[in-house]
């Protein structure tokens, strides 16, 4: 392994050889999170126009080696927990906070998503991280209500987890803007409920100037009056803009919002009474 030293703004999976796993230091997360890629063919359901994701593609994952994806998750809770790798590769008192399952797509569209988190529980068991660690599912909620994917995330009802919601926009003109997919509030609904009947959740918002304009204000109310309904809910909401540019092709002109026009935006979310972060 190369000497570098992993930072909330390098992000760059090349640095270590691997197909599944990958070790960053996440902003959001506060310390090293372990993240777990079933969309190595960088496949995805939706195709967000910040994405970071070179050549993204719709579509789907392809089949994975859970024996390879084994090997190679053995292999990195043991270089985090028993051996030097937070000391070597990331800045001082940098903690391990997670495993995530983020990548290159939506990693719920995965048919083997239930065999994936079975490897996993046993791994977490294997080095003692029940009470040390949370599981988290970053996903943008359009397979939470498939009867294997719930399944899969019952399995670890005893472990510390979070699943970490995309919700971006809820007008479905917004919604076919920003995640390029046609979506009606109904359906983030439907989702949503499945979500929270399972798990923890945080809702994460995305929030950049497009062609150099805010999200409207009109947009903003619906965005506000949908989370709303389920304040009581909630755990969390995240707001964030973009850490890196954007790797999809397209016309428009995307601006990244400064923590000044962050902090402005989580002032509005007030009303709602559920914790906001903000992460500029």
């Amino acid at each position: 392994m190369p000497i570098d030293i992993l930072t909330t703004t390098n992000h760059d999976r090349t640095i270590f050889k691997g197909k599944y796993i990958y070790p960053v230091v996440s902003r959001r997360a506060g310390g090293l999170s372990l993240g777990i890629n079933l969309n190595t063919n960088n496949a995805c359901n939706w195709q967000c126009i910040y994405c970071e994701v070179p050549n993204l593609v719709r579509g789907k994952p392809e089949v994975i080696n859970l024996e390879e994806f084994q090997v190679e998750l053995d292999y990195w809770l043991d270089q985090i927990v028993n051996k030097s790798f937070l000391d070597q590769y990331t800045e001082s008192k940098t903690e391990f906070k997670d495993i995530a399952f983020s990548g290159n797509g939506e990693p719920t569209a995965c048919e083997q998503f239930k065999e994936v988190i079975k490897i996993l529980i046993k791994k977490v068991s294997k080095y003692k991280l029940s009470k040390k660690i949370i599981i988290r599912l970053i996903t943008n909620g359009s397979y939470m209500n498939k009867p294997t994917v719930k399944e899969a995330l019952e399995l670890i009802s005893n472990l510390s987890k979070e699943i970490w919601f995309k919700i971006d926009q809820v007008n479905e003109k917004d919604v076919k803007t920003i995640n390029r997919i046609n979506l009606s509030e109904s359906s983030i609904k439907k989702n949503l409920e499945a979500a929270l009947a399972i798990s923890p959740t945080v809702i994460q918002t995305c929030l950049f100037k497009l062609n150099k304009k805010l999200p409207s204000k009109e947009s903003f109310e619906e965005y506000i009056n949908f989370l709303g309904l389920y304040k009581d809910k909630i755990k969390e909401i995240h707001l964030y803009s973009l850490a890196r540019p954007s790797e999809q092709l397209s016309k428009n002109e995307l601006t990244r919002l400064t923590k000044s026009e962050l902090e402005k935006i989580a002032v509005k979310m007030e009303i709602l009474n559920v914790p906001t972060k903000i992460f500029s």
